[in-house]
């Protein structure tokens, strides 16, 4: 489904991105990980169009799709999730997720009424409907969290990229966000691929790990292997990780 083949971006004398390469099949849940500043959020926003590559092609279901803007991408059918949230501050959850049904894909056709019945579709999926009259600004951390995914599905993609989901839930919050993920990819039938540090749920959810380290594709293969990597131990996890394997 997506080939990153030999991508490469730089930023003046800095290297985020070194000609790394991998592919992501149909169907597939996909984990990136790596250290802080391994480049890893740099590449979701080249596959989605925020930046463009200095060298290296990204092919979508077999079209090249390098350095088209994002609007374009997402109408392809790739759309993602952020490290940190960022939401319309001052709409309502409805209203946030309306703007993503209107202009995740070109649908001229739809009424504004089929529109707000659609967006609260994926608000009552994710467990928001409740909160559909809230301002997003609002919003605790993992309704924010669980606002950024029901936006992102409501352009109804086919690959979806996620940026660190996990990042400040409590282990309760966290489990709850891993199994609508799970009920995601099966009700929609997306593609996933996964920025996450948090391992535990890396091992449960991926049958692949790409690992990036210094902008390079360090290691690649499934979760129960990279974990006992030598370079990945040394460069990400740490030897106490190691120890309590």
């Amino acid at each position: 489904m997506l080939e990153v083949r030999n991508v490469t971006k730089r930023f003046g004398g800095l290297t985020a991105v070194n000609e790394v390469s991998f592919t992501v099949n149909e169907g597939e849940v996909i984990g990136l990980i790596g250290p802080n500043g391994a480049g890893k959020t740099t590449l979701i926003n080249l596959i989605c169009g925020v930046y463009k590559p200095d060298s290296g092609a990204i092919v979508f279901e077999g079209k090249d799709i390098t350095g088209l803007p994002p609007n374009k991408i997402c109408h392809a059918g790739i759309s993602r999730t952020y490290q940190i949230p960022k939401p319309f501050e001052a709409m309502t959850a409805l209203a946030s997720v309306l703007v993503s049904v209107l202009n995740g894909k070109k649908r001229s056709h739809m009424s504004l009424p089929d529109a707000v019945m659609e967006a609260s579709y994926y608000l009552e999926f994710v467990g928001l409907f409740s909160k559909r009259d809230t301002l997003a600004r609002d919003l605790n951390l993992y309704e924010l969290r669980m606002l950024e995914l029901a936006r992102a599905l409501a352009t109804t993609p086919k690959l979806l990229l996620l940026d660190e989901t996990m990042a400040g839930l409590n282990p309760k919050e966290a489990d709850a966000a891993l199994d609508m993920i799970w009920s995601a990819q099966e009700q929609f039938a997306v593609t996933i691929l996964w920025i996450e540090h948090v391992m535990k749920i890396i091992m449960k959810a991926t049958k692949r790990v790409v690992v990036l380290h210094y902008g390079k594709k360090m290691a690649e293969g499934p979760p129960e292997e990279i974990i006992r990597d030598p370079r990945v131990i040394e460069a990400y996890l740490g030897v106490r990780y190691a120890q309590n394997l």
